[in-house]
């Protein structure tokens, strides 16, 4: 594995993380404001909701991963 190449996947990694968890975030913040609305509404709504958790906590899960290798290399490098 390359060094390079795995930072630059970090710093991608970083970028979308930092994008889902603003966009969880929001989504999360207009839900404790929103207002009931009909059986189909609420449906889509959750179905959104549950869609940008995923997203939020796939993309978390990524980085992570993605830090532990890149320290790892890192680790490996400076031996």
């Amino acid at each position: 594995m390359d060094i390079n190449e795995e930072t630059k996947k970090l710093n991608e990694l970083s970028n979308k993380y930092e994008s889902a968890k603003s966009s969880y975030f929001s989504d999360s913040e207009r839900d404790m404001n929103r207002r009931d609305g009909s059986a189909r509404q609420d449906a889509l709504h959750d179905r959104h909701m549950q869609e940008s958790r995923d997203e939020y906590y796939s993309a978390k899960t990524a980085f992570e991963t993605q830090v532990k290798l890149v320290a790892k290399l890192l680790s490996e490098k400076n031996t």
